[in-house]
């Protein structure tokens, strides 16, 4: 298991950053890649409704509320999360093998700028109808990362930040450990959780 390779994509209203997106997504998907989005804006937009009784838990104090259908799922925050917030939680709902981020500002992140403008730190590509370009550029940056596993602890509430070699040493234990139990196959994911 590798972490997903995030790219922003950015550029002025209506430009085609969401079209490029949907292009990518469809592309990827089919390929068997497995593929998340973020969408941040400047505005200030709320998803959810007014009088609906997810606002009113809002309303009441709820600092995250849960609407689940039989369609989909949606986790409201009461509260902004920076990018790298975001991206930190990305791994609780699956394992990706990239992430888009439209309207990226974070100068950590790569990024694809759509259209003119002015551009922002880490650009890595400009999108102008050269969408196979663009498509294989990901691919070669996504197979030449390493294959660091998705690794997340926190000690006392607080996450500890790893690199390769004690992720990977952490790992292995545990994956070790996990297929040596009667029962268990093979090893995707592994949720531990201990209190003493």
């Amino acid at each position: 298991m590798s972490t997903p390779k995030i790219f922003g994509v950015y550029g002025e209203s209506d430009s085609g950053k969401t079209t490029l997106i949907v292009q990518l997504i469809t592309r990827l998907t089919a390929e068997g890649y497995q593929v998340a989005t973020v969408k941040q804006t400047n505005k200030a937009i709320c998803m959810d409704t007014k009088q609906k009784d997810t606002w009113r838990h809002h309303q009441a104090g709820a600092q995250l509320v849960v609407f689940s259908s039989r369609s989909e799922t949606n986790f409201l925050l009461n509260t902004p999360l920076s990018s790298s917030e975001i991206l930190q939680r990305i791994s609780d709902f699956g394992c990706f093998d990239f992430v888009f981020v439209e309207g990226a500002d974070d100068p950590k992140i790569p990024k694809i700028q759509v259209g003119s403008g002015k551009k922002r730190s880490n650009t890595i590509t400009v999108y102008k109808d050269n969408f196979q370009e663009i498509l294989s550029l990901l691919k070669r940056k996504r197979s030449m990362q390493p294959t660091i596993p998705n690794l997340c602890i926190k000690v006392n509430g607080k996450d500890v930040n790893l690199t390769q070699f004690p992720a990977q040493i952490i790992s292995n234990t545990i994956v070790g450990m996990m297929e040596s139990l009667k029962g268990v196959q093979e090893v995707h994911s592994v949720v531990l959780e201990l209190k003493r």
